[in-house]
């Protein structure tokens, strides 16, 4: 994976939480992706910057906490992208300054503006967007 270092990570309280959520919302994340968050929950990346087209300069501000009650949990966010069937349309894991989302769709990684309530492509992979960070 890229070179990224990882700051104010938290622990997974159980070890499975990442597992738990797939089965509940029948949804399986990226190898590459359910790995660092397993590793590096709720952590903060450096680098942080990313390009999407010509916006330049986004910010990743960190991974969801998959430990409910934590700041800046999945659990706050995962339920907007809940369909009737109880699946989800998109799998949030990440988290701008602004509250935007970055999400799995398709396997892609995307980034969702909430205001706009819509998903831009940033990568194909995971591992991909990581290689995409930079000061």
């Amino acid at each position: 994976m890229a070179n990224v270092e990882w700051d104010a990570v938290k622990p997974l309280k159980v070890g499975t939480e990442v597992d738990v959520l797939e089965v509940k919302y029948l949804y399986l994340l990226p190898a590459d992706l359910k790995e660092c968050i397993k590793k590096n929950n709720g952590g903060m990346p450096f680098p942080f910057s990313f390009d999407i087209g010509q916006n330049k300069g986004m910010v990743f501000g960190g991974l969801l906490s998959f430990n409910e009650g934590d700041t800046d949990s999945i659990y706050d966010v995962v339920g907007r992208f809940e369909t009737s069937d109880k699946k989800l349309s998109m799998f949030p894991f990440g988290v701008d300054p602004a509250g935007n989302l970055l999400c799995v769709k398709d396997g892609k990684i995307v980034f969702y503006y909430s205001e706009m309530e819509e998903p831009n492509f940033i990568s194909k992979t995971f591992t991909d967007f990581l290689n995409m960070l930079y000061e």
